[in-house]
């Protein structure tokens, strides 16, 4: 399976940018399925995943990789061709005259995102174990009020940082292949998508907690501070002693 699939063509895109698509997808990089299969883990009918089946088929997204006949009746096992799909700079202009294109680029980072995280392990999530037994992990969903050029110098350093995990990744599997280093199968996923909008959400003319609640401390004095909470002590201990 390679690396990457690039996406060349607009009706290719068009083709990928569906949620269900790119559900079929996902499960295809794990491992082949026939499509009665994928009908019966996705609870849909043959006739709908085989027809997405041959949508994406035909766009270059999966393939055949066997066949294997079952009372008189042949299957076809379809494997995704590549684990992941690059929009090519050829269908830059034309996503740049046609914003709901680029929209849909996005959508399909954070549907891909979505299949990835619903099938992380448990392990993937243990944020309040030991700091030496958590794993690396970051969720924020967030408003910057700022001048555009702060927010373009920003993003430069952040592309920045993305470089760096990039050459972290090749000094690493250079390590493995000179027998340096211990493959560990381990991968750091992430996914990011951010955009100017006129729209402001996260604005309340009260910002505290209900009563007997308070923040959880946190390592993140910007983000993680406003979302995780906890109920507060009782003097005599029992966190639940108000509701009774």
């Amino acid at each position: 399976m390679k690396r990457y699939v690039v996406v060349e063509t607009l009706d290719q895109l068009k083709a990928v940018s569906d949620s269900l698509r790119l559900q079929i997808i996902t499960m295809l990089v794990k491992e082949e399925y026939t499509g009665k299969q994928l009908a019966t883990l996705l609870s849909l009918s043959p006739s709908k995943v085989h027809y997405h089946l041959k949508e994406l088929e035909s766009h270059g997204f999966v393939e055949v990789v066997r066949t294997e006949e079952k009372n008189g009746i042949v299957q076809k096992f379809y494997r995704a061709v590549a684990y992941d799909f690059k929009v090519s700079e050829d269908l830059l202009p034309s996503l740049r005259e046609d914003s709901i294109l680029l929209q849909e680029t996005m959508l399909n980072h954070l549907r891909s995102s979505m299949n990835r995280l619903y099938n992380a392990p448990d392990e993937s999530f243990m944020l309040f174990s030991d700091q030496e037994d958590r794993p690396p992990a970051i969720a924020v969903n967030s408003e910057v009020k700022a001048p555009r050029k702060e927010i373009v110098a920003w993003l430069n350093k952040y592309k920045a940082l993305l470089d760096e995990l990039s050459e972290m990744e090749d000094r690493y599997l250079e390590r493995i292949a000179a027998g340096e280093a211990e493959d560990t199968v381990e991968n750091f996923y992430m996914v990011t998508v951010g955009f100017m909008t006129n729209e402001r959400f996260y604005v309340a003319e009260d910002d505290s907690l209900p009563d007997n609640y308070e923040h959880q401390q946190s390592e993140s004095k910007h983000f993680t501070g406003k979302i995780v909470v906890k109920k507060k002590k009782e003097e005599n201990g029992d966190e639940h002693a108000g509701d009774k």
